[in-house]
């Protein structure tokens, strides 16, 4: 099989740890959205488990048509199209994710998750990004990636995957996680406040927010957390800037 390098492709081959990570999501009787299914080889773990029926979504037309012969008389529905440009109210409710994802466009995918109605997802991911996703409040891997995925989901990080379990082999390891879906209202402000705050994050609060645009009469009513910088923040003092300013928030 020939693999584009343009697109992330490394093919998981330990047979073990894809049925592992297809009983990990509980997919039985359920409908499960995977991307970037490849040829295959974690669907068919999906429906080994019980899925009612996947929606594999490809970006690879050479991979589609091998999807396309493979499940030919399977509850697979094949669709051609990158996932991040997937208009989510089309795909409507879905129980379950799934997808070994490309290491390159990890973060756009998480974030992207959101826009999806679904229970549960799970991903396999480069290790270090799964660190990242489940980082505490004041530690080096605390930032953006861990603010946002910790908001939106419970977060698992479940167990590590060695780079030999892959062909072709990448040169750093993965993880597996699994992501629940919270309900979280005001995603956008979320969303707007925690861009403000982490592309300044060696700054503290209130310089970061200055550079973002925010007047400064605007964010007095914030107080004492204005001293902390970005990496010392909790999910709820987060969540409490984000209420407060609301109001004042600039275009960004």
């Amino acid at each position: 099989m020939f693999l584009k390098k343009s697109l992330g492709q490394h093919f998981l081959r330990e047979k073990n740890t894809l049925a592992k990570e297809a009983r990990l999501l509980g997919p039985m009787g359920k409908t499960v959205l995977e991307i970037g299914p490849g040829d295959g080889r974690l669907t068919e773990q999906l429906l080994l488990a019980g899925a009612s029926r996947v929606i594999a979504v490809e970006k690879d037309i050479a991979l589609v048509k091998v999807l396309e012969e493979k499940f030919s008389n399977r509850p697979v529905h094949i669709i051609h199209a990158d996932f991040l440009e997937l208009d989510a109210r089309k795909i409507g409710k879905i129980d379950r994710i799934a997808g070994n994802i490309p290491y390159y466009i990890s973060s756009p995918i998480v974030f992207r998750l959101k826009e999806f109605e679904f229970e549960k997802a799970l991903l396999m991911v480069q290790e270090e990004f799964a660190k990242k996703m489940v980082a505490k409040p004041g530690t080096s891997e605390y930032g953006r990636l861990s603010v946002t995925s910790q908001l939106f989901y419970e977060v698992e990080y479940v167990q590590k995957v060695g780079r030999n379990q892959f062909f072709p082999a990448p040169k750093v390891d993965s993880a597996i996680i699994l992501l629940e879906k919270r309900q979280v209202q005001d995603t956008e402000a979320l969303e707007s406040t925690i861009r403000s705050i982490f592309q300044h994050k060696n700054r503290t609060l209130r310089n970061a927010l200055l550079s973002s645009g925010f007047e400064k009469e605007g964010i007095e009513i914030l107080g004492a957390v204005l001293k902390k910088r970005p990496r010392e923040l909790t999910l709820e003092e987060i969540k409490q800037i984000s209420e407060k300013i609301s109001q004042k928030r600039p275009a960004i």
